[in-house]
C-alpha cells in the first residue's frame, strides 16, 4: 500500500471518529437537557414527571426522550441520581468525629439542613415513587443507611460513652431527627426557616447524646 493510500485511510478513520464523537456529545447534551427539565419539574413540586412533559420542557421530540428513557421510572431515577451527584459537596464534614461536641453538633445540623436544601425535591420524588419502584426504594433505603453511618461516625465518642441500656434509643433519636425525612417535616409541615430547622436538629442531638 502506498503512503498516499495510508493517508487516505487515516483521514477516513479520523472522520469516522469525529462523527461518533459528535453523536456521543449530542446524545449527552440531550440527556442532560431532559434531566434538567425533570429537575425543573421537581422544583415546581411536580414529583411524578411524565415523558411527555419532559419532552416539552427540554425541546426534544417525544421519540428522542423515549429513546433515552424507556419509562417514567427510568426518567425519575436518572434525575434523582443527578441531583444527588450535584448535592454531594453539601454533605461534607470538615473532620468527621473530631473536635468538641458542641462544634460537631452545630456543623452536623447545619450540614444536614444544607443537604436537604440541595436535594429535598428529589428526595420527596423518590419517596413518592418508592412504593412502585424497587430500585428507587432500595436507593432510598441506602441513602438513609449512609446518613445513619455518617451520624455514627460524627458522634462515635458520645455513643461509645452511653450505657448499653439507653444507647439504642438515644442513637435512634438523634439519627432519626437528623434524617432528611425529619427535616422535610420541619421545613414544609412546620414551615420553619433554615436556621430554625438547624436549631431543632442540633437541640435534638444534644438531648439525645448528653448523658
Amino acid at each position: 500500500m502506498s503512503d498516499i493510500d495510508e493517508d487516505v485511510l487515516d483521514d477516513e478513520t479520523a472522520g469516522a471518529d469525529k462523527t461518533v464523537d459528535g453523536r456521543r456529545l449530542r446524545r449527552e447534551r440531550n440527556i442532560a437537557s431532559v434531566i434538567d427539565a425533570v429537575l425543573e419539574m421537581f422544583e415546581e413540586e411536580a414529583l411524578t414527571p411524565s415523558i411527555e412533559r419532559a419532552a416539552e420542557l427540554s425541546g426534544l421530540s417525544l421519540r428522542s426522550v423515549y429513546r433515552y428513557f424507556p419509562d417514567p421510572e427510568a426518567l425519575t431515577q436518572a434525575a434523582i441520581d443527578e441531583l444527588w451527584r450535584r448535592g454531594q459537596s453539601a454533605a461534607h464534614l470538615s473532620q468527621i468525629g473530631e473536635g468538641p461536641f458542641e462544634d460537631r453538633v452545630l456543623e452536623f445540623a447545619t450540614m444536614r439542613v444544607r443537604l436537604y436544601e440541595h436535594v429535598g425535591h428529589g428526595y420527596r420524588a423518590g419517596r413518592l415513587q418508592a412504593p412502585r419502584s424497587v430500585r428507587i426504594r432500595e436507593d432510598l433505603e441506602r441513602t438513609r443507611r449512609t446518613l445513619t453511618g455518617q451520624f455514627d461516625l460524627q458522634f462515635a465518642p458520645e455513643l461509645d460513652g452511653l450505657d448499653a441500656d439507653v444507647r439504642m434509643a438515644r442513637r435512634s433519636t438523634g439519627d432519626i431527627m437528623s434524617q432528611l425525612d425529619a427535616i422535610d417535616l420541619l421545613r414544609r409541615a412546620r414551615r420553619l426557616t433554615v436556621q430554625e430547622s438547624v436549631d431543632v436538629v442540633a437541640e435534638a442531638i444534644r438531648v439525645a447524646l448528653t448523658p
